[in-house]
């Protein structure tokens, strides 16, 4: 056999072997570079915050007022709830008539069902672009509802009814079902002066004596969640103190007045929670935190860290926070949950599905116009499948990362940087 015609043969076939793979690796690189099954999305600036859930309890000062000593009359409030009064200013009227009781009764409803309207027409600085938020808030006070009336809180969860048909009343606004409450109130306030005026002649204006903030209603802890007892406050006294019942005697004075209402004598309240000694590690007294009210249609105020009370033989610890905002029509409900603040992270949103590792970098891939690049992050936190990473400020020192306005190329096969795309 020739030999020589035997290896000219074979080096022929291995030469086209490779030469059809060559051209087959070359294609495929080729028809790669240029597929467009990539998706994109462009970069954008979050803010995301770690808070803390806890039960909390609200301390106020407060005054009661009362009418004289004798049979109860009809009293019309004279002022709204948490408007600022001062010394000598009439606060309420007593109408003397045989009718007052059921006057009386039928004011307390008509005052009710104003307050749900009240609360049913939108503050001037809230703008719903779409339903989410008051959904979540009508579904989260729904629960809540049902909660507190399973556990046997029957007069928490009649609060809370209000709350949801002011939050449902809200959502017919946002929907552009009605434009207002506005024609109801005004129908409202004219039965009420109109029943007002029809109870007989005013028997008592009761003035205020000093300065503060009016509110019409008394809960019965007024004695009980009193400011001043914080500033000695032990852990087995706060304990004893939550665990106390609402004082009813309170509607009525020592001398047989009624009770007309309150006044907030001081401009800080306070709002106490109590965590674990390791929970309190994550806060710092006198720094200012961000407390969220859920029950508030989640109200934000900034609130000081005033003290911690804590003893050596307990691993609890109760956080007093000190503010003097007070939101319009913002219910002071003795106890509701809120949810602390503790650390807030800005920068850019990032899925993690999108993050690569190249040259011992992490980055994503971005297109640039129609050219694969790979920018670097520096991730801050992760939160729900996506990176919060630092912000690009422009700076030498930040070149080839990540910035603002870039398109992240969130899926995509055979990505490389260089690569086109059609």
């Amino acid at each position: 056999m020739d030999l020589a015609y035997l290896r000219s043969v074979l080096k022929y076939i291995i030469t086209t072997a490779l030469s059809i793979g060559l051209a087959v690796f070359l294609l495929y690189h080729l028809i790669g570079s240029f597929t467009t099954e990539v998706e994109t999305a462009p970069i954008t600036f979050t803010t995301q915050e770690q808070a803390q859930d806890y039960d909390a309890y609200i301390f106020r000062g407060a005054y009661l007022l009362y009418t004289s000593p004798g049979e109860a009359g009809t009293i019309n409030h004279l002022r709204e709830d948490g408007e600022k009064v001062a010394v000598g200013e009439e606060i309420c009227q007593v109408y003397a008539g045989s009718a007052s009781d059921e006057d009386a009764h039928a004011l307390q409803e008509i005052d009710r069902k104003l307050e749900r309207l009240y609360n049913s027409n939108l503050k001037e600085n809230v703008n719903y672009s779409d339903t989410q938020l008051i959904d979540a808030a009508i579904n989260n006070t729904y629960y809540t509802l049902l909660a507190r009336m399973a556990s046997g809180s029957a007069g928490y969860a009649m609060a809370k009814s209000d709350d949801l048909i002011a939050a449902m009343n809200q959502r017919l606004i946002i929907t552009r079902h009605v434009d207002s409450f506005d024609a109801q109130i005004a129908q409202l306030e004219k039965e009420r002066a109109s029943l007002v005026s029809g109870t007989g002649t005013v028997a008592e204006t009761v003035m205020a004596d000093r300065s503060g903030y009016y509110y019409a209603d008394i809960d019965g802890f007024e004695g009980i969640f009193n400011a001043d007892k914080l500033s000695n406050m032990t852990l087995n006294e706060y304990d004893k103190l939550i665990s106390s019942a609402a004082d009813m005697s309170l509607q009525r004075s020592k001398t047989g007045g009624y009770n007309c209402g309150k006044i907030i004598t001081e401009y800080n309240w306070y709002l106490t929670c109590r965590i674990t000694t390791e929970e309190s590690r994550a806060y710092t007294e006198g720094y200012t935190y961000t407390v969220i009210f859920p029950y508030n249609s989640d109200t934000r105020i900034a609130m000081i860290l005033d003290r911690m009370i804590l003893q050596a033989d307990d691993d609890r610890v109760v956080l007093v926070f000190r503010t003097n905002i007070i939101p319009e029509h913002f219910s002071f409900l003795r106890r509701q949950s809120v949810q602390v603040v503790t650390s807030t992270y800005e920068g850019y949103k990032v899925p993690l599905s999108a993050v690569r590792m190249l040259g011992g970098k992490q980055g994503v891939y971005i297109l640039e116009g129609y050219v694969v690049k790979f920018r670097e992050i520096e991730p801050l936190r992760e939160i729900e499948g996506y990176f919060i990473c630092r912000e690009n400020d422009g700076s030498a020192e930040n070149v080839g990362k990540l910035a603002l306005y870039d398109r992240i190329i969130i899926s995509g096969k055979n990505l490389y940087v260089g690569k086109i795309i059609s």
